[in-house]
Order: C-alpha cells, then sequence, then structure tokens
C-alpha cells in the first residue's frame, strides 16, 4: 500500500508551508520463513510540497517529473493542478524569469545630466514627478534612439528606465498628446530658459551676452496653423512653412531662445523682437548679433552701423540696393596680392576691409574671396559650361574666375579681415544646431497637428539639441562619436531581482573605457528605490557596491 512521506515540513505562522520535501513509498512485506516483516520502498520521489491534507493522504507537490501535480495516496492517482489553485495561492510556486534590459545608455546618460546640471535644471522646472519623469523618459528616447525609428514606450520597455521611472505608464508614451500639449505652454518654456541661462551664468557670467541669431523653415501640413505661410527661404522651391529662430550663445553654440514666426516673415522686427524678447525674459542684454544674408536690410543697417553701441556682422545680399558686385570691380586688382591674403581652417583667403555708405550710413564692407572654392567651382563650371564661357565677355570671364568664392560681410566692427571672418564663421556652429536637430533628434517631420503640440515639440526638440551638443563636447577630445558610445554601452544589460535590486552584467574593455571618458564607473548593483523623484537625481548615492 502507497502512502506519502513528507519530510522536513516547515510551516510560517499562519500554517502555509514554505518548505519541505515528499517522496511516494509502498510498503513491502517480506516473508523470511516463520516470521513476516514489512519494507519501505520508494516508488517516485514528489518533490517539493507545496500543501499537504490534515490526514496527509493527499497534497500537491511541485515534482521534479510530473511538474504542478496533485497526488492522492487513496486512490493512488494523480491530477493537474492550475497555478492559481486557492491551495497554493500566495505561494511563489514558479520562479520570477529574469528578464534582461539595456543598462548602459540610459545609466551613462542620466550620470552626464546629472553631471552637466541639466537634471537639476529639469527638476526645477518640472516639480510634480510625473510631468518630470515624462519629460526624461522622452529625454532618454530622443538621444539614445540614436537616429532609429524606435517609438518612445518601446524603447522604455527594453530599457533599465522603464525600473526607475515608475510614474509614468509605459504604454502612455506611444501617442503623448498630453505630453507635447503641457511642453507646449509659454509659462513653461520660459521658465526652462530662465533656470539654463542662470545655471551657465553662474560657470560664465558672460553666457548669453555675444549671440548668433539664423532661423530655418519648418515645412509641415499642419491645419489653422497661425504660424504658416507661402515662403521660399532656404528650401528648394514655394512650401508652406513656419520658420524657427534660434538664439546661440557665441562661446558655447548653445540654445539661449527660440521662437517661432510666420514663414515669411524676415526681417529687422522679427530681430529686435527676439532681442527685446530676451531682455525682458531673461535679462540679458544681447550686445552682439551675427545674421544670416536674409536680415540685412535697410532698417537693420538704421539700427545697427558705425557708432551705434551694439555690434553687428551680417552676410551682405547679392541683389539691387546692395554694393555688393560693385565692391568686386573696386577690389579686383588687388586680388591675389599678398599683403590681402590669410588663410583659415586650409583655405586661402583674399580679405580687405572698406569704409562704405550703405542706405545713408556708415559701415565697413569685408570682401572675401575663397580662393580654394572659387577655383574649385569655376573649374567644375568650365567644364560643364566650356561654350557659354567662351561667349562672356572678358571682365565677365575675370569675375567668374572669382565669383564661386566671392562673398561680402557688412559690420560696424573695426577689425582685420582674418579676425572678423573667424567671428562671423563662429555662426556655423548654429547650423549644427539645426543639422543635429532636424536630422539626428527628428525635429521634422513635425509630425504634430495643433499649435499647442507643435511648440511642445519644439521645445523639447531643443532641449534634447542642448543635451546632445553638452554630450558631444564632453567627449570631442576622445575622437569618438555619440552613436559609437551609445551603441557599445547599449551592450551592457542588467537584471532585476525580487527585492528590487538591479544586478548589472560585468562590463566589458570598451564599456569601461567609455564610462570613464564622462567620469562615471559601472556599478554592480543599484538599488531602485533609491532613485529619489523628488530631488535631483544623485546616482552616485545608488551604487550599492564597489563598481568595476
Amino acid at each position: 500500500m502507497a502512502f506519502i512521506k513528507a519530510q522536513k515540513i516547515v510551516r510560517d505562522e499562519n500554517g502555509v508551508i514554505t518548505s519541505g520535501s515528499a517522496a511516494i513509498v509502498d510498503t513491502v512485506y517480506i516473508s523470511t520463513g516463520r516470521k513476516n516483516h514489512s519494507k519501505h520502498k520508494v516508488r517516485e520521489k514528489l518533490g517539493k510540497v507545496l500543501y499537504l491534507s490534515e490526514d496527509r493522504k493527499s497534497g500537491i507537490f511541485m515534482s521534479p517529473t510530473r511538474g504542478l501535480v496533485e497526488y492522492n495516496a487513496l486512490t493512488d492517482t494523480f491530477e493537474s493542478v492550475e497555478r492559481d489553485d486557492g491551495r497554493i495561492c500566495g505561494q511563489e510556486v514558479f520562479p520570477e524569469m529574469e528578464i534582461h534590459t539595456v543598462f548602459g545608455d540610459v545609466f551613462l546618460l542620466l550620470h552626464f545630466l546629472e553631471k552637466c546640471g541639466l537634471i537639476s535644471i529639469l527638476r526645477s522646472v518640472f516639480p510634480k514627478d510625473e510631468a518630470y519623469e515624462r519629460v526624461l523618459c522622452h529625454i532618454l528616447h530622443g538621444i539614445l534612439k540614436d537616429g532609429s525609428r524606435i517609438s518612445c514606450d518601446n524603447f522604455l520597455r527594453k530599457s533599465f528606465a522603464s525600473y526607475i521611472l515608475k510614474d509614468v505608464p509605459v504604454s502612455s508614451l506611444h501617442s503623448d498628446t498630453r505630453f507635447f500639449t503641457l511642453m507646449g505652454e509659454d509659462s513653461l518654456k520660459v521658465s526652462y530658459f530662465r533656470t539654463f541661462v542662470t545655471a551657465m551664468q553662474k560657470q560664465d557670467p558672460s553666457f548669453g551676452k555675444g549671440c548668433y541669431v539664423d532661423s530655418t523653415p519648418l515645412p509641415n501640413d499642419i491645419d489653422n496653423n497661425p504660424f504658416n505661410a507661402l515662403c521660399c527661404h532656404g528650401v528648394s522651391s514655394s512650401e508652406v512653412m513656419t520658420r524657427l529662430i534660434l538664439v546661440l550663445d557665441e562661446e558655447t553654440g548653445l540654445p539661449v531662445w527660440y521662437d517661432i514666426i510666420p514663414g515669411n516673415v524676415l526681417d529687422i522686427n522679427t530681430v529686435m523682437t527676439i532681442v527685446n524678447d530676451v531682455a525682458d525674459t531673461l535679462g540679458i542684454e544681447i550686445d552682439s548679433l551675427v545674421l544670416d544674408a536674409g536680415y540685412v536690410s535697410k532698417e537693420l543697417i538704421g539700427a545697427f552701423h558705425i557708432g551705434t553701441e551694439k555690434t553687428i556682422i551680417g552676410r551682405m545680399p547679392a541683389r539691387k540696393g546692395y554694393p555688393f558686385k560693385t565692391l568686386y570691380w573696386e577690389v579686383k586688382d588687388l586680388i591675389g596680392k599678398g599683403k590681402y591674403a590669410f588663410v583659415r581652417k586650409h583655405h586661402a583667403y583674399f580679405g580687405i576691409q572698406k569704409k562704405i555708405d550703405l542706405f545713408e550710413k556708415p559701415v565697413y564692407a569685408y570682401v572675401y574671396v575663397d580662393q580654394y572654392n572659387a577655383l574649385k567651382r569655376f573649374s567644375d563650371y568650365l567644364a560643364d559650361h566650356e561654350d557659354e564661357y567662351a561667349e562672356l565677355k572678358v571682365k565677365d570671364k575675370d569675375w567668374y574666375t572669382v565669383k564661386y568664392g566671392y562673398f561680402v560681410l557688412v559690420s560696424n566692427i573695426d577689425a582685420s579681415p582674418k579676425d572678423l571672418l573667424s567671428d562671423y564663421y563662429g555662426r556655423t556652429d548654429i547650423e549644427v544646431v539645426f543639422k543635429t536637430a532636424k536630422e539626428y533628434l527628428d525635429l521634422l517631420p513635425l509630425s504634430k497637428w495643433t499649435d499647442s503640440t507643435v511648440r511642445g515639440k519644439i521645445l523639447h526638440d531643443i532641449i534634447d539639441t542642448t543635451a546632445l551638443l553638452l554630450l558631444r563636447k564632453s567627449m570631442r577630445q576622445s575622437g569618438l562619436s555619440t552613436s559609437e558610445i551609445i551603441g557599445r554601452c547599449q551592450s551592457l544589460m542588467c537584471c532585476r531581482k525580487k527585492d528590487g535590486t538591479i544586478t548589472v552584467e560585468t562590463p566589458g574593455k570598451q564599456v569601461k573605457e567609455y564610462y570613464k571618458i564622462f567620469g562615471c564607473n559601472v556599478p554592480a548593483h543599484v538599488k531602485e528605490e533609491l532613485f529619489g523623484r523628488r530631488t535631483a537625481l544623485l546616482l552616485q548615492l545608488y551604487i550599492l557596491r564597489p563598481c568595476f
């Protein structure tokens, strides 16, 4: 006859079995002549005991061969058991699977954002936990997706960030209209830039004093957008667009302010409105402007000319009303003379300063020829238009030899041509910002359908751009790209234990080296509840054991 033999049964205060094992034992009678005796023989091991009836005639076991099963010794039968059976409710019948998630990129970026001060800025701007975590989710996604098309919710699902940013349902990040509507509030934009500029000025009091101003087109199909207008500036053909005006600090290349204007507006009023907004909102008196040719107008020269306090550098438009080509004929015989030659970034330039009257106001005109570009592009033109060139007049042929490298800068600054050109080309930083925002961070397409969500997306992209520019600046000397570092660090995984401890895999040599670029070590373990959401994230407090 079979019975259940249980061993080392341990129960908690509620009488629930917490440990113990059992087996099916048969009683065998053995005859040895005049006397008979019994012997117990193990027929089958039942494994861990999960439940045992009071008479010990039946129970539920985690059998090594049958799995979760119920055995009745009276009938000597087995029956299947569901996981949610009330007799084993509350017991961890099956161990929770360890889910590995990407750790290396998020932890490194959070460490960097805390180190450069952006975390504390965001915490000040977004005092409510949900809004704060939501913006962090989008920033991590915006930068770490590295140009891929993965959605924010899917990015969070496979990332360590999902363990620590728990006030935001991951599913709500797929189409986060509420977030972009929040970001579209003007008060939030003002709060962010005030906090950001204040933080930067603590590091450098001159931050924001000298600025570049430029604009970029944002084509879109948004209905009833008050800023949409038909325009052809900055694109190959006429298109309905909004224009983004961006103000960058000339020393760091970081955004100080931005605004959105109708696509067809580009004049002195645009510049002065930006200058006044920055003064009124941020308390910054911009005393230096470097502008694109589209802004140079009669009104601008009237406001910025020799004798005015604010300084300006602008590219002279090649159109009627400006002595663009006239200045070429005035200096034609000097081009090629060694006295006026200089080198900048491996390009040889001709440069000369001339004081002229423009719209009856005194300004300096700086006439340049980039001789490398002039020769290269003239050669290309000649190869494709030999017959056309042969028909030109002699003086026009002379013009074509410099046409493709010729440009004029207008300024009220008295400087050498070489120094002024260096100041002007500093504005190429703004082109880097536009390119970064459009190509890497997906500023375009706008993909939003209301004025508030468009504004919100742009503010979010500006914050992302700022973080990415700071990240690139910190790793500039390493010679590595952000894509290389992010991609490699994504190979570092982690898994979360039941007690909330996050165990990090042993990093490879290259990952450790990348972390050291940012002054960060890879932790062996992280405790998720230590990620305080009510204060700035201080990553150095989270490490439980020595780092790798």
